[in-house]
């Protein structure tokens, strides 16, 4: 029980029999009562926004809040139900003074002090330097220039804090029941087909954690509000990039295949980027607004036949390493393990799907389904299985959730990467496209043995010259 639900309890003397504490008789009951109308408002009876204002841990990250009326008209509307993710001060960098600058000066890194009339070319886009930039202000002359500033500061700063926001309130306990969860941002080029970016979340029992995007850790659970329920994280939020850029985050893991896209001309497939317009015009994203990449580790490479990844990296096999990538990527779908949206209806690629079966002693999933998803290789399909259980481990604290999910038979590795315009999926071998022609279909090459390479100079290179 919490402490303030407890609270009228001991403000009604002698209405109830109290159970025998040992610390009550230091607290006079006479007194508790005198002092009933003293007490703040609890943190039930506030929105978002005022558990927030009220709160000075969270003063730098308010003081960017107040700079867009839109996202305070969010967290105070107290018609909302939402779910907010709130950076303490302790996650925002601070400045620092630079060698022989007075306590005056500061230097604010890739921050610029010159305001610019709603120029946002010079602003950050990661919350916790756009705080730097807040904070900045203070040390501006009030003039028009400033105005403008704060205005470009107050648009990047409500698209941040929108994928901070989840459009539903969600405790600790009904969060780790999804791998993902839409978030308030969409962007308006298209990406993700105009559908709303996705974070992921992830819960480990040995340490007991909760992380957001795999790299965020949620230090402070369930912070309760009138319309809705505070998560405090240790980090910002950082809006996913697209899923090319997302490899380069960890280029030991994957630079055969962020090498191997470029080489083969494939970057427009698994990439969306800016492009400025032309004489100094109006720019635009170009790329791909919505894909899945089952992205291949280093290691996947690594473990093929030597012989292999040579002639897969020479002039002589870039048709069939080009090949060999293509069927990895789902264009125009987004896959994640509870979530799936496709420009057009997705629906055609469902086999079988049992959504909604209550966890029982006997281990059946709480949904389970089976997709088949043409690939950019034209022709050739993918086969997914996904399931979903409550863990039976017995022990303390909320529901434990863990999600099987295969790709041609094979276990997939870290999943369910949001990304700006789709969906990441990690796997530790190279996936074979034999046995899966939507003219020849047959399960044969689906072991996850690395040996199903041995003999691929007995099809492979005449495989990549064919017209399929």
């Amino acid at each position: 029980m919490r402490v303030h639900n407890f609270v009228p309890l001991l403000c009604v003397g002698g209405t109830y029999a109290l159970p025998t504490l040992p610390w009550l008789a230091q607290f006079p009951i006479e007194g508790l009562v005198r002092c009933w109308g003293m007490f703040t408002p609890l943190s039930e009876e506030r929105t978002v926004y005022q558990v927030l204002k009220d709160d000075e841990r969270y003063s730098r990250l308010v003081k960017a809040i107040d700079l867009s009326d839109r996202v305070i008209d969010l967290l105070d509307d107290p018609a909302a139900s939402i779910t907010f993710f709130a950076v303490p001060n302790t996650g925002i960098p601070h400045r620092h003074p630079s060698p022989g600058d007075d306590d005056d000066n500061h230097q604010l890194g890739s921050a610029s002090l010159a305001p610019k009339r709603g120029d946002e070319r010079d602003i950050a886009h990661d919350l916790g330097h756009l705080v730097l930039q807040v904070e900045e202000l203070d040390d501006i002359p009030e003039s028009r220039d400033k105005d403008h500033r704060k205005e470009a500061l107050g648009r990047i700063i409500r698209g941040i804090l929108a994928y901070h926001i989840l459009p539903e309130k969600l405790d600790s306990a009904a969060l780790v029941q999804n791998s993902t969860y839409a978030t308030n941002l969409t962007l308006k080029d298209g990406s993700m087909d105009y559908q709303p970016l996705r974070l992921s979340v992830q819960s480990t029992i040995v340490p007991p954690r909760l992380r957001i995007n795999t790299v965020v850790n949620v230090i402070g659970r369930d912070i309760e509000a009138s319309n809705g329920v505070i998560h405090s994280i240790n980090i910002p939020l950082l809006p996913p990039p697209s899923l090319f850029s997302e490899m380069f985050i960890a280029p030991e893991a994957f630079s055969y295949v962020t090498s191997a896209i470029q080489r083969v001309d494939l970057t427009g497939a698994v990439d969306r980027w800016w492009t400025p317009g032309k004489d100094g015009g109006h720019g635009s994203f170009i790329g791909a607004e919505i894909t899945t990449f089952f992205a291949p580790t280093s290691g996947a490479f690594q473990r093929l036949p030597h012989k292999l990844r040579l002639f897969l990296f020479s002039p002589f096999g870039a048709k069939a390493l080009k090949k060999l990538l293509e069927y990895h990527i789902v264009p125009q779908v987004v896959l994640h393990t509870d979530y799936v949206h496709d420009t057009a209806s997705y629906t055609t690629f469902i086999d079988d799907q049992q959504a909604g079966v209550p966890a029982d002693p006997s281990g059946k999933p709480l949904y389970a389904y089976n997709l088949t998803l043409p690939t950019l290789l034209e022709n050739y399909s993918l086969d997914v299985h996904v399931a979903r259980y409550k863990a039976k481990i017995p022990l303390p604290g909320p529901a434990r959730y863990f999600t099987r999910f295969m790709v041609n038979g094979r276990n997939v590795g870290l999943y369910d990467i949001p990304a700006r315009n789709g969906a990441l999926h990690i796997i530790t071998n190279l996936l074979d496209p034999r046995g899966h022609h939507k003219d020849h279909k047959h399960h044969g090459h689906e072991s996850g043995d690395v040996d199903q390479w041995e003999d691929w100079e007995e099809w492979l290179p005449q495989w990549a010259v064919q017209d399929d």
